[in-house]
C-alpha cells in the first residue's frame, strides 16, 4: 500500500479553553503514518469559527490537511458561510450533519441551494448516516437522483442503524459514495464489498471520536485484495477529491 488517505477526521476541540488542539492532530496523523487527512470541524462555539479553524489548518499544511467545511442549512447565513469557504481556496468538500445541527434532510429547502453551489464549485458533498430518523441514506438518495451531477458520500456507511440497507442503496446511484469510519459490523462490511463497486469506498476514521490505529487496522482480518486496499486506503480518494489535477498525488 502506498499511502493512506483518511477521508473522515475533526479537528480536535478543547471546550474548556476553546481552543483546536492541532498539534495533537498533526500528531496523530504522523504516529499513524497518514499521508492525508480530509478535516473539519464540527466542535466548536460557531460554524464561521469552526470553518475558519480548518482554513487555517490547510493553509498551514497545505500537503497534509484537506479543508472541508461544516454547513448548517438550518443557518440564516448558510449560503454566505459556503460562499465564504469557498473563496478561501482551500476547501474541497463540505460537511451535513442532520444529527448535530437537528433538522431532516428532506424537509431542508436551503440543502437545494448548497448542492447546487457545491457542484458548481466541484466540492464533494459529505453527510452524517446512521443513527436515527435524521440520518437515513435514503435521504440523500433523494438528492443524489435529484442531482446527478452532485458527489455525495455516506459517511460512516449508514453503520448500526442503515447499514444493511445503505449496501442495497449505493449501487443503484453513479454518485453515491460510502466512508467506512464507525462500521465495525463485519458482515456488513463483507456484503458491502460484495455489492458495492469498490471505486465507491473511502476509507475514515473519525478521529478523535475514535482511534486511529483500530480504524486502520479493522481491515486487516477481512483479507482484502491489495487492488482493493488501494482504492480503499487512497485511489478512491484522489479521484473524488480531484488530487490528481492538483499534483497532490
Amino acid at each position: 500500500m502506498d499511502m493512506i488517505i483518511d477521508y473522515h477526521c475533526h479537528l480536535p476541540w478543547d471546550r474548556d479553553n476553546d481552543q483546536y488542539l492541532i498539534e495533537k492532530l498533526v500528531e496523530d496523523t504522523k504516529e499513524n503514518n497518514i499521508d492525508m487527512r480530509v478535516v473539519s470541524a464540527l466542535d466548536g462555539y460557531s460554524i464561521s469559527e469552526q470553518n475558519d479553524a480548518v482554513i487555517s489548518l490547510v493553509k498551514k499544511y497545505p500537503m497534509m490537511f484537506i479543508g472541508c467545511a461544516i454547513i448548517n442549512p438550518k443557518e440564516k447565513n448558510c449560503l454566505d458561510e459556503l460562499d465564504r469557504v469557498i473563496q478561501s481556496g482551500v476547501i474541497k468538500a463540505i460537511e451535513l450533519d442532520s444529527l448535530a445541527h437537528n433538522y431532516y434532510p428532506e424537509n431542508e429547502k436551503k440543502i437545494n441551494q448548497i448542492i447546487e453551489k457545491a457542484i458548481e464549485n466541484n466540492l464533494v458533498i459529505n453527510v452524517f448516516t446512521g443513527w436515527g430518523p435524521r440520518t437515513m441514506p435514503a435521504q440523500w438518495a433523494f438528492y443524489a437522483e435529484k442531482y446527478p451531477a452532485a458527489k455525495i458520500v455516506l459517511l460512516h456507511m449508514g453503520t448500526t442503524d442503515f447499514g444493511y440497507g445503505c449496501v442495497e442503496l449505493v449501487p443503484q446511484y453513479n454518485n453515491l459514495y460510502v466512508e467506512t469510519s464507525c462500521m465495525y459490523e463485519f458482515p456488513i462490511l463483507r456484503k458491502a464489498f460484495s455489492k458495492i463497486d469498490s471505486s465507491k469506498f473511502l476509507f475514515g476514521t473519525h478521529y478523535p471520536h475514535k482511534f486511529t490505529k483500530c480504524s486502520i487496522e479493522a481491515f486487516d482480518i477481512l483479507n482484502l485484495s491489495e487492488d482493493f486496499r488501494n482504492k480503499l486506503y487512497f485511489e478512491n480518494a484522489i479521484e473524488i477529491l480531484s488530487l490528481h489535477q492538483e499534483g497532490r498525488k
